[in-house]
């Protein structure tokens, strides 16, 4: 039976500084070791459920009609949800009950027009980054809803802010189980209007249930679905919380699936479109390695974080950096780079793998393991990109070429 929890109430803007315990990096000021945080994807938070209230559906979006005589609201509404989404539902949906700032199932989301038979509701895009996160060999798959005549502001390159009604959805299979779905939705016109919730499908697939203290081993699988508290972890250390829709992750060819920077350039959606595709220098070796350590570290180690502010490491690549491989972030403030948890060795050490910090970190699951919290699988594939690159870099510098060294190591403000 899947069981309703209560909200919690968590102001997006509030981040914890003891995320700085988890850094895999050197320290502007060394901070303090907090295994609590270190280890917070061992605790899943849980709440009483809530009781049904079969007369209540305050929760429910409802959108206008569009033949209303009414001026039009400033803030765009998402997309139509599934009609009459929980008629049939039992006690155990939980799909009404004390107001929220979430609908409380899938369906009334707006994702689906037809949830039971899987059928996208018209406007939502699906779309793939190029660099995928690690997420313990789950399969995934994206959607995007941005309101219609409405632009995401690309002024910043880097940290696009996006228009208020934009709404992300995440589905998630582990081992052949389709076990949650995750909705990202921008409700105001600042950093801190979004809602992030979790949804978990219910065995006959009907509809998913929203799960705001997460789920340990969801659906008999070792999937974890996360808290409203953790979603903040890793979206909460963003502009403006998306990861997936940005310049880096959207420019891909079109032997690539889904929406590309290309078609929101020519939809006119962008405010300053760039002038070609977004391309990570390098080789295959050293690109597979800068475009993952940027999808699976970047979204905590950028200039934006909280995290910024006391460890120097950027790994969300600045697209004004890309000239060549010395210039990214991820080389300059990693190769012979110092950090404070293993202070004898070099963030990375080249042609050294196995005196590289970042790569004795990623390799481990545990309270010094990165990333800190989303996974407790070691990516095995991610972590051979990395040491090859690391294997390349000591060859080139035994060469004489392809290293700049770490004389240029500073980080510009807002990189």
């Amino acid at each position: 039976m899947s069981i309703m929890r209560v909200l919690f109430a968590i102001p997006i803007a509030t981040i914890s500084l003891g995320l700085l315990a988890c850094s895999a990096d050197h320290a502007v000021a060394p901070p303090t070791a907090d295994a609590s945080v270190r280890d917070a994807a061992a605790t899943i938070l849980d709440a009483k459920p809530a009781m049904r209230d079969a007369a209540s559906h305050r929760d429910v979006f409802t959108p206008p009609s569009p033949d209303a005589s009414s001026p039009p609201s400033p803030s765009p509404p998402p997309p139509p949800m599934d009609a009459s989404p929980d008629a049939d539902a039992g006690p155990e949906d939980a799909g009404s009950g004390p107001p929220t700032d979430y609908p409380r199932l899938l369906s009334q989301t707006g994702l689906f027009s037809d949830i039971r038979n899987g059928v996208i509701a018209e406007g939502i895009r699906s779309y793939e980054p190029r660099y995928v996160l690690w997420s313990d060999g789950a399969t995934k798959r994206r959607w995007l809803y941005l309101p219609k005549g409405q632009q995401i502001d690309t002024s910043n390159m880097d940290f696009w802010t996006y228009p208020v009604g934009t709404t992300a959805w995440k589905e998630f299979t582990r081992d052949g189980v389709r076990v949650e779905t995750r909705m990202l939705r921008k409700k105001g016109p600042n950093a801190g209007d979004w809602t992030m919730i979790a949804y978990e499908w219910k065995d006959d697939l009907s509809d998913a249930v929203a799960i705001p203290g997460g789920q340990a081993n969801a659906r008999g699988t070792s999937h974890d679905i996360p808290s409203q508290q953790n979603c903040l972890f890793c979206h909460g250390n963003m502009k403006d919380v998306l990861l997936g829709i940005s310049a880096i992750q959207l420019s891909h060819s079109a032997a690539q699936p889904g929406m590309r920077i290309d078609d929101l350039v020519a939809e006119g959606v962008l405010t300053s479109p760039p002038a070609a595709p977004i391309q990570i220098p390098g080789d295959a070796v050293a690109e597979t390695a800068l475009g993952y350590l940027h999808a699976n570290c970047g979204m905590c180690h950028n200039s934006q974080s909280a995290i910024a502010r006391g460890v120097a490491l950027r790994l969300w690549e600045s697209t004004a950096a890309l000239d060549t491989v010395e210039d990214t972030l991820g080389y300059r403030t990693t190769v012979d780079r110092p950090n404070s948890f293993l202070p004898n060795l070099h963030i990375i050490e080249p042609g050294r793998p196995d005196d590289s910090e970042l790569i004795i970190r990623i390799s481990q699951r545990g309270v010094s393991q990165m990333p800190p919290i989303g996974t407790k699988v070691v990516d095995q594939t991610g972590v051979a990109e990395i040491r090859a690159w690391v294997e390349a870099l000591g060859r080139a510098r035994d060469a004489g070429t392809g290293d700049a060294g770490p004389a240029d190591a500073a980080v510009a403000e807002g990189h």
